[in-house]
């Protein structure tokens, strides 16, 4: 009976354990992550301010996922979790990646974030890209290796991928549409500024889809490691 009893304590992570685990996870990325988490982690640890905001917003994450009280059930809300947070922090990334600036940075902020002030917008584009990209690591760390969930083996990292793809053309056909697009960063012509997104959009459903339908890791393939780190 004990052990039963203990099988059925560990087909769930409580909210506690999935912040402890992710506040540690935090810590060791600043160290040990490659160069850009350690940029992003590190810069969270070092503002005290962020750093709370980022714990009260990862909270009420995992508070979701401590809502269901089965380890598939919780695999399949991290899931879910991670794929929100990777359209998150797409903006700031593509900001970033693509070297928008000067009015087409202006027009960009402007699509996601109406007439606000320019320069709040980039800060909190800033800041909703270092808590986001922080929680994804730890919705990343508590899926693939304490539920040992395959779908964090490659599979959603390939939908970041293909969001970025997306979120691209997206902006990019945005700014074409409103003649802020810079010399030389144009889609096909007019008809693929219009068409490239809805397709890629809806490559994106399908493949989201099927990350959420595969299958989800069992209550006893997941026991061992959960006792270990209890």
């Amino acid at each position: 009976m004990a052990g039963i009893s203990g099988e059925r304590r560990l087909q769930a992570l409580p909210h506690a354990r999935l912040m402890r685990e992710s506040e540690a996870h935090v810590e060791v990325t600043a160290r040990t992550g490659d160069a850009e988490q350690r940029l992003i982690t590190g810069r969270l640890l070092a503002e005290p301010r962020a750093y709370l905001r980022w714990e009260a917003e990862h909270s009420r994450l995992m508070l979701k996922v401590a809502d269901h009280r089965r380890v598939p059930q919780q695999a399949l809300e991290l899931r879910a979790t991670s794929l929100a947070l990777i359209h998150r922090k797409a903006l700031f990334e593509y900001l970033r990646d693509r070297r928008v600036t000067g009015a087409a940075r202006h027009q960009v902020l402007e699509l996601f974030y109406g007439m606000r002030d320019y320069a709040t917008s980039v800060i909190a584009e800033h800041g909703h890209y270092l808590r986001s990209a922080s929680s994804g690591y730890c919705s990343c760390h508590l899926g693939g290796v304490l539920l040992r969930d395959p779908a964090f083996d490659a599979a959603i990292t390939r939908y970041e991928v293909r969001y970025t793809d997306y979120f691209r053309v997206f902006c990019d056909a945005a700014l074409i549409e409103r003649g802020a697009m810079p010399p030389g960063r144009t889609l096909a012509g007019t008809e693929a500024s219009r068409v490239l997104p809805v397709y890629l959009k809806e490559q994106l459903r399908y493949v989201r889809g099927q990350i959420l339908r595969m299958p989800l890791p069992k209550p006893r393939a997941a026991h061992h490691i959960l006792a270990r780190a209890s």
